[in-house]
């Protein structure tokens, strides 16, 4: 028995695929040159590009398949560019209209593919200004250098006489001047920051095929007026107690060709920093005075540190300054409020005390120093014993054996933040 079978071939076949014309415009640098983006399912073997132009409407130019190159991508996805720049009878923006043919016989027609954009480039050529720093005195900067236009036909580079050129300060027009004959220009800019100077050629009615062009930027930095501060007090590091106050007063110079003289109306601050780390205080604000001095202030450092002055000016060729002082060594107060030493039944002493810290901190570690003197005069250590909190204050207690008889006392040495303090002296007898 046969079995028949029916079907349609084309039913499986893909479709065919025209070309797709993806864009047509300028290649990127070279406006004279036409590049065209074209994709198919087979490889591309025919462009035909219509140059109309966007002014008259009229076609002035067609540019057949042998003009082209494929420059990237693939015949069937690829980018295709002629060969040479065109050459075309007016600068100006023509419309693009391309015919595409693939290698299945696939035709497209795209009637507005892109624009061609046949201008002149404007490129700027020695640009350089006359100085790359600058002070308060002389801001003023001399821009020299020199504009030429690229022709798209040919490339050929020619100057651009008596053409605008802007001479922009950290991206602002400060100045417009014109080329001379051999497109030449300059100009002068004032500069009040360290910012970019450039020159840029902006569209021009007067030259509408001319198109926007920049040189490279040049910073320009700024020599800034040097600025000091001396402190008139505290001009020595100085121990004191905890609750004293200090004085603070200093002198805020700048730098002249006659030397260092004072400088009035700077605004600053007064800052005590602690030599910890962790902390700051504000003493006060100021602006100086004809003689160039700080408003004089008082302060009650809480622990060893050191006053900070520092001033900072709006103009930027002030350079700011900053001093400190000699350390402050605050110390709090440490007492005994009470030591006796006593013979024990087995001949040894017994001494025993308390301590008090009365400014509110205490020391974590508390070395009490237990001493023996025969008269009174020249002590000898004996141990040292730890003091505690008790209840009622740090109590300290130790015992002595085989102890002489004479006088004893209790030490506690001075420390990074406390005052050193003596018991009074017991007489011991045996």
């Amino acid at each position: 028995m046969a079995l028949l079978v029916t079907g349609s071939p084309a039913a499986n076949a893909a479709e065919a695929q025209a070309p797709d014309v993806r864009y047509a415009h300028s290649a990127s640098g070279d406006l004279g040159t036409l590049e065209i983006g074209i994709s198919s399912d087979s490889a591309v073997t025919g462009i035909r590009a219509h140059l109309v132009s966007a002014a008259t409407q009229r076609e002035v130019a067609v540019v057949e398949t042998d003009a082209f190159d494929l420059v990237s991508g693939t015949a069937d996805n690829g980018v295709w560019r002629t060969k040479k720049p065109l050459d075309l009878p007016d600068l100006g923006t023509y419309d693009v209209r391309v015919e595409a043919t693939d290698a299945d016989g696939d035709r497209s027609v795209d009637n507005s593919a892109g624009t061609l954009a046949y201008y002149v480039a404007a490129v700027f050529e020695d640009v350089r200004p006359d100085r790359t720093e600058i002070d308060t005195d002389h801001r003023q900067v001399r821009v020299d250098g020199t504009l030429k236009g690229r022709w798209p036909a040919t490339r050929e580079l020619k100057p651009l006489a008596d053409h605008r050129v802007d001479l922009d300060v950290d991206y602002w027009t400060e100045n417009t001047v014109h080329t001379d004959a051999q497109g030449r220009f300059s100009g002068t800019v004032t500069v009040n920051d360290a910012v970019p100077v450039q020159a840029v050629y902006r569209h021009d009615s007067a030259n509408p095929y001319v198109l926007y062009g920049e040189s490279a930027s040049t910073s320009i930095d700024i020599r800034q007026v040097a600025t000091r501060w001396t402190f008139e007090t505290p001009v020595e590091a100085r121990t004191i107690d905890f609750g004293e106050q200090v004085t603070v007063t200093a002198t805020l110079e700048r730098e002249t060709a006659q030397g260092w003289v004072p400088f009035e109306g700077q605004s600053g601050g007064v800052l005590y920093e602690a030599s910890s780390g962790t902390h700051w205080a504000s003493v006060g604000y100021f602006t100086t005075g004809a003689d160039g001095k700080s408003a004089t202030f008082t302060h009650t450092p809480g622990e060893t540190g050191t006053f900070r002055v520092a001033s900072h000016s709006d103009d930027p060729f002030i350079a700011p300054a900053s001093a400190n002082s000699a350390e402050i060594t605050v110390l709090r107060a440490s007492v005994f409020t009470s030591f006796s030493a006593a013979r024990t039944q087995d001949g040894g002493v017994r001494v025993e005390g308390a301590m008090d810290f009365p400014d509110g901190w205490t020391p974590a570690d508390i070395p009490v120093h237990i001493q023996h003197s025969r008269d009174g005069k020249r002590w000898t250590h004996l141990l040292t014993t730890q003091a505690s909190w008790s209840g009622e204050g740090h109590g300290f207690s130790a015992d002595i054996a085989d102890a002489r008889r004479g006088y004893y006392r209790a030490q506690f040495d001075k420390t990074e933040s406390f005052r050193g303090a003596t018991s009074e002296a017991v007489r011991v007898g045996r």
